[in-house]
């Protein structure tokens, strides 16, 4: 019974560590809900609301224009070192050479997002978002 208890508060801090943490899913949607609350704004307005100047926008024919954002993020994940165990299966539990044991090299992690919008007579009509890092941007 003794040994119960601490069994139940690392249960009980293994769950609330879970507690804070949003999937993908959640936070791609609460950026595109973001963006909804945007539809129907003026240009100025949205030019606001997403917090800077668009990277690229394009005229169309119809008189429609097209402004686009991109975030292209990139950092290096440093991975994580072998562990080194002395002794092997070979030589028995006794002893034998180092042996290095698991470990991940350092990799290079891309995130990018583009968002793009559609305005029709100065207001904000549509949205259109891609890439695997819009749940970090903050619009």
């Amino acid at each position: 019974m003794v040994y119960d208890v601490p069994r139940r508060i690392v249960a009980l801090l293994a769950l609330l560590s879970l507690v804070g943490c949003a999937t993908r899913a959640e936070r791609e949607a609460a950026f595109d809900n973001q963006l909804r609350a945007m539809a129907g704004a003026p240009e100025a307005r949205l030019l606001s609301d997403m917090g800077r100047i668009p990277d690229n926008s394009y005229q169309l024919e119809d008189g429609s224009k097209i402004l686009q954002w991109r975030w292209d993020t990139s950092y290096i994940d440093p991975g994580t070192p072998p562990l080194f165990r002395y002794g092997g299966w070979g030589w028995g539990w006794g002893g034998g050479p180092w042996t290095a044991m698991g470990g991940f090299p350092p990799t290079l992690v891309r995130q990018n997002c583009i968002v793009e919008w559609t305005m029709v007579g100065g207001e904000a009509k549509g949205y259109r978002w891609q890439g695997n890092g819009c749940q970090n941007v903050k619009p």
